[in-house]
């Protein structure tokens, strides 16, 4: 594959030279965030082998041939010439410039480090990754309150996603304009009401049955309070929502809560608690019978 964009999308240039106006989508794409990954990368100068002196951005003003077009011309040296040409026994050996614009290039040359050239990530750790990638491109927010809701052991995979979602406000309910073709009446209560993330999750009488139904299966009175609280209720929700309008498949609350109940259930069962008094409160709370002495569990 390198090989490949070697030959067909780069030829006489690098990624940092070569235009953004050819190729597919994808490519222009990928070569239109050169500016947004400039910062981040330090060349490294060894033995100037691995650098191309016109096209790379070993220098502080970046690659040269963009500010310099005419500078193989003016210093009588090949486009695609390395590094290592200026470079005689670790230091530098610049031939006669004539040119006074090229004569700015050795105004400000970087540091020869000598052995071999690296491309040094500018992160914190200096080590890339794709979470390094992530936080460059999409620094860290300020902290939420209802992050304990998606974080941690104890919760379902698939839910998260859904409960995220729901937090943000994100879920194609009705309301959304693109979707008045699937019409705007709530489709759990089958009330002339407009579907939105207010009615779903705290209006609607159906949702409310479905709390209603899990209490007594736990024996545990849930307080009702305000969107951040019952938030975790979205998901088994939205997938009953989802099924009605799909699907055209129909639960009763008492269902729903019993689903809830033994998805709960399994997720603690898969987890290997140790034997302390709050392993054992959870699993009588979610009367789940104890394992006997030895079981692979604990």
């Amino acid at each position: 594959m390198v090989n490949w964009i070697m030959h067909y999308r780069l030829r006489e240039h690098s990624v940092w030279t070569v235009g953004d106006c050819s190729g597919s989508w994808g490519w222009r794409k990928m070569i239109r965030l050169r500016g947004v990954i400039r910062p981040y990368i330090e060349y490294r100068i060894g033995s100037g082998t691995s650098f191309l002196f016109w096209h790379d951005p070993w220098h502080e003003m970046g690659p040269l041939l963009t500010r310099f077009p005419l500078g193989p011309r003016h210093t009588s040296t090949l486009p695609m010439a390395h590094l290592s040409r200026v470079i005689v026994e670790g230091v530098w050996n610049w031939p006669p410039i004539t040119n006074l614009e090229s004569i700015e290039i050795t105004h400000s040359l970087p540091v020869i480090h000598g052995g071999e050239d690296r491309i040094i990530c500018r992160a914190k750790g200096g080590t890339f990754s794709s979470s390094v990638a992530y936080d460059m491109f999409h620094p860290p927010g300020p902290k939420v309150g209802w992050s304990s809701l998606l974080l941690g052991a104890f919760k379902i995979p698939r839910h998260r996603f859904i409960l995220w979602l729901a937090i943000l406000g994100k879920l194609a309910t009705l309301d959304k304009p693109w979707l008045h073709h699937l019409g705007t009446s709530c489709v759990l209560c089958s009330a002339a009401t407009l579907e939105s993330h207010d009615h779903l999750f705290f209006l609607c009488p159906f949702a409310s049955s479905c709390l209603c139904e899990v209490q007594p299966l736990v024996r545990f009175h849930w307080p009702y309070r305000n969107w951040v609280t019952s938030v975790h209720w979205a998901a088994r929700r939205w997938r009953e929502r989802n099924a009605r309008i799909f699907r055209q498949t129909t639960r009763t609350p008492l269902d729903i809560a019993r689903i809830v109940v033994t998805e709960i259930r399994d997720l603690i069962i898969s987890k290997e608690l140790s034997q302390t008094v709050s392993s054992r409160g959870l699993y009588r709370l979610w009367q789940i019978p104890w394992p006997v002495e030895g079981d692979a569990t604990f």
